[in-house]
């Protein structure tokens, strides 16, 4: 009757099966958006951890040659501290690596005073092997990947990974030399150079 009234159909509404396909494409839509959303999360998480590593890594260099250029003396490494020097002046720096190898600790020491007076800490996101070695006046800092037993392995030998994560993570790499009580302020320039 309301058809001959009218003269057309009442509208016609939604199927179920209509619904749940667009339900399972916003679906679709939600869940590869979530998935791409996370996967940018953690790559911006991964290259920050890696360039704040590389600004560790600059510092440390930077303080460990610094250190040995100001230094009179310097002590063989020791089973917790991998070097110290001794200041004119008789204060004493320590570099030591801390138990989980992802530290690395400078400590300042008064003459005759085993509590540290000054500690700088250089934090690293992953777990890396630091060795220091001492030959005459030549004193050589090498951080690197871990060997199997927690020292530091041979240039393309790498112990396998412990976490998925550890294993996209490529450890700090770094080889800093400095000549002990070489103290670059105070040498005569060069020919043709301006003193700093």
């Amino acid at each position: 009757m309301r058809q001959a009234i009218f003269g057309r159909r009442p509208p016609r509404g939604v199927s179920l099966l209509e619904l749940l396909m667009a339900m399972g494409g916003v679906s679709l839509v939600i869940t590869s958006s979530a998935m791409l959303l996370h996967g940018v999360m953690r790559a911006q998480s991964e290259s920050r951890r890696f360039f704040d590593d590389e600004r560790t890594i600059a510092r440390l260099a930077r303080q460990f040659r610094a250190d040995v250029h100001a230094a009179a003396q310097v002590s063989a490494p020791a089973e917790e501290r991998l070097v110290a020097f001794t200041l004119p002046d008789g204060h004493t720096i320590e570099y030591r690596h801390a138990a989980d190898h992802r530290q690395i600790e400078r400590r300042l020491l008064a003459p005759g005073n085993p509590t540290p007076t000054g500690r700088e800490d250089y934090l690293l996101a992953g777990p890396c092997a630091a060795v220091v070695t001492v030959a005459e006046k030549q004193i050589q800092l090498e951080l690197g990947a871990e060997g199997a037993d927690g020292e530091l392995a041979p240039p393309g030998v790498v112990r396998p990974p412990r976490t998925p994560a550890e294993a996209r993570r490529k450890p700090p790499a770094l080889v800093v030399g400095a000549v002990l009580g070489h103290d670059l302020r105070f040498l005569p320039p060069r020919d043709g150079e301006a003193r700093p």
